[in-house]
């Protein structure tokens, strides 16, 4: 029985450190374009530093979310909620919602 949890213990931990990284993709000109429609003046560098922020602190304690799962309502309610637990300045808090909402909108799937 010990082993068995040994090893239930060691597969979870594989299984996170392998799902970091998948779902918060580079933001691109694709995203920057879509982002400028909402926030006019927004510049690549914003994008990457909400990326930084998305991948340091909110992926600390929360799984890799797939960005384009959630709907833009549920984003900013979870960045409204979060933020202040992960101790976010506005200023971060803007660049997480300029990078998650852009890179979401740029992304969803096709309705069909």
């Amino acid at each position: 029985m010990k082993y068995v949890l040994v090893f239930a213990f060691a597969l979870a931990l594989f299984q996170c450190k392998t799902t970091k990284g998948i779902a918060a993709a580079d933001p691109t000109e694709k995203e920057l374009t879509t982002a400028q429609k909402t926030w006019p003046g927004t510049t690549l560098d914003e994008l990457k530093e909400g990326q930084a922020i998305y991948k340091g602190q909110c992926t600390e304690c929360h799984k890799n979310f797939t960005i384009t799962k959630f709907s833009e309502k549920k984003w900013k309610h979870e960045i409204d909620d979060m933020s202040p637990k992960a101790k976010l300045t506005d200023a971060q808090k803007e660049k997480l919602s300029k990078y998650l909402l852009s890179y979401r909108e740029a992304n969803a799937p096709v309705q069909k």
